[in-house]
């Protein structure tokens, strides 16, 4: 078993299948807030959202164990790639399981036998129907070391943006692909010496051929994508794609299946060669996929030989042309049948009071701690009220702390803590039968409708401001009625109540997929069973009225989220 897979996550229900493909982080470091605010938490919400509303669910990922940031990090220790992989990948897989209590279906990594069967079938299938061909490359070689560098070895000024700290292949800063050769003031990132470009040979992925198919592709699926990724992805199309190599000289990563290449195609140094890891990465989504089949935990053909399947992806920008155009573009030759990306959420940057995250910089908070300190809940609302969806966003444990206790404690929490408190001992019974009133009727029922359609379109930001509008309806409400002043024996005060209690109700249902702690808790005061399943239809308020008189008013409540005092 790697990972984690099979029952942890597999209570599955029947509806539409929907797959769910998360980033495959690198493990060459702790995990920074940076990451979760960029595919993890999005993903996560999509997940629990959709089997909220009885979806059958295969969220998958995995660790990323090819990166040349991984062989760059056993350098710098003096250590085996191997044993940086062990160690994070370990440390991954207990941050989500444990900490962060992602709901994967299956959680693998891509240096297993398996992976690398699937990455090399889907190689031979480009061969063999011509999309692959052989070329020479200059690629930057270190007289120094006296060995060719990939990518994340050699660093220098980008020729876009002027970064100062760009790779060879992709500058951190602009997110834009680097051609061999482009780099400004190339130097080793290991030595610190200048580097020289020399010839090699490689396989190359013909992307020119296919670009047609994705332009149609494009056409068709865009309009499920954030503006900015449908115009940048249209913009690469535009512009025509180009020949872009799968291998590279290296001794760690997806060994080339040379005894299925055609001799004449066999390229010098084979055995000195690897797959790109742009290349094997995102193959990881169908391995996944087919692993955790092989495991007895569902059959994978129901969500990729599906028509009426909808998949999801989520990553950060610089990701964007690998899921856009080049993972379908992989998969459509390899087999036509298997279904492609429908809605690819590609988040911007998540910077720290300015400064872009980076591992292997050193510039992290780190996910684990955060979460310990300040509790999951606190941590998955700050990142989703400044999720960067649409522009690059910043964090800043100023604005943490401000957030915290000025939203999510003063509004939220303040309006479920001061209700609960002042209908403590109550006696329901006298309350009798629930009738809302129009007007919170409506807005329930608003919200629970507007909150659907934006879980639907990956707006997350949209979503969180559903809560905290319903939230401060309540409060509204709560002190429009001056509750504090009404006598609790009175016909006011219990008819107040209710509309209440059904407020806060609402609430609990809508942070089910964001805050599934705080909703569980708050279910838990209330005396009722926490909701598996979402209502059909958009009559939410209908179905929540009906709860009331089975709400435990005994239950003396507890504040649901902490204030930051420090």
């Amino acid at each position: 078993m790697l990972g984690y897979s099979g029952n942890l996550y597999n209570t599955l229900v029947m509806g539409k299948n929907v797959f769910i493909g998360v980033a495959w982080p690198y493990v060459n470091g702790e995990l920074h807030v940076g990451h979760l605010a960029g595919y993890l938490l999005p993903a996560d919400i999509c997940a629990r959202y959709n089997r909220l509303i009885d979806n059958k669910v295969l969220m998958a990922s995995g660790s990323d164990c090819h990166g040349t940031p991984i062989t760059v990090e056993a350098d710098k220790k003096k250590v085996s790639p191997k044993a940086i992989v062990e160690d994070y990948h370990a440390k991954d897989v207990n941050l989500f399981k444990n900490v962060l209590h992602l709901t994967y279906n299956i959680y693998t990594r891509t240096d297993t036998p398996h992976h690398a069967k699937v990455t090399q079938d889907i190689f031979v299938k480009l061969l063999e129907d011509g999309y692959v061909f052989v070329d020479s490359s200059r690629q930057y070689y270190s007289p120094t070391e006296n060995r060719f560098l990939p990518d994340r070895y050699v660093v220098g000024k980008c020729p876009f943006c002027g970064f100062g700290d760009a790779r060879s292949d992709q500058c951190d800063n602009c997110g834009k692909l680097i051609d061999d050769g482009g780099l400004v003031n190339p130097r080793s990132n290991i030595s610190g010496d200048g580097v020289e470009l020399r010839e090699t040979q490689h396989y190359f992925l013909d992307w020119p051929k296919l670009n047609d198919k994705l332009a149609h592709y494009v056409t068709g699926v865009c309009g499920n994508w954030k503006d900015w990724v449908c115009r940048e992805t249209k913009g690469w199309l535009k512009e025509g794609l180009k020949p872009r190599a799968i291998t590279r000289d290296i001794d760690w990563g997806v060994e080339l299946p040379k005894d299925r290449i055609p001799k004449n195609m066999l390229i010098d140094d084979i055995d000195g060669k690897r797959f790109y890891v742009w290349f094997d990465a995102v193959i990881g989504y169908l391995s996944a996929s087919l692993l955790w089949s092989q495991e007895g935990c569902g059959d994978w053909k129901d969500f990729w030989y599906n028509k009426s399947a909808k998949h999801y992806y989520f990553m950060g920008k610089d990701n964007l042309v690998f899921h856009t155009l080049f993972w379908p573009g992989k998969l459509m030759v390899y087999d036509a049948a298997l279904h492609l990306p429908d809605v690819v959420s590609i988040n911007m940057f998540l910077n720290l009071e300015g400064r872009q995250f980076s591992k292997s910089r050193g510039v992290v908070v780190n996910s684990k701690q955060m979460v310990e300190t300040y509790g999951n809940d606190a941590v998955r609302f700050y990142l989703t009220l400044i999720m960067p969806e649409t522009r690059d966003a910043s964090f800043s444990m100023t604005d943490f702390k401000e957030k915290i206790n000025g939203i999510l404690v003063a509004n939220i929490g303040n309006f479920v803590h001061r209700t609960l408190s002042i209908a403590n001992g109550v006696d329901i019974k006298k309350i009798g039968r629930c009738v809302l009133e129009d007007v919170v009727a409506a807005e329930i029922n608003i919200k629970y409708e507007n909150t659907r359609g934006y879980l639907e379109k990956c707006e997350f930001r949209n979503y969180l401001d559903e809560i905290i509008s319903l939230a401060s309806f309540g409060n509204a409400l709560f002190d429009s009625r001056k509750m504090w002043t009404l006598d609790k024996s009175s016909d006011e005060f219990y008819a107040t109540i209710k509309q209440l209690y059904s407020l806060i109700l609402a609430l609990g249902y809508l942070m089910l997929p964001l805050m599934p702690d705080a909703s569980e808790k708050l279910f838990a005061t209330l005396g009722l069973p926490v909701p598996t399943l979402w209502v059909a239809g958009d009559d939410l308020s209908g179905v929540i009225v009906k709860d009331v008189n089975s709400i435990d008013s005994s239950i003396k409540p507890k504040p649901l989220f902490a204030k930051i005092e420090e």
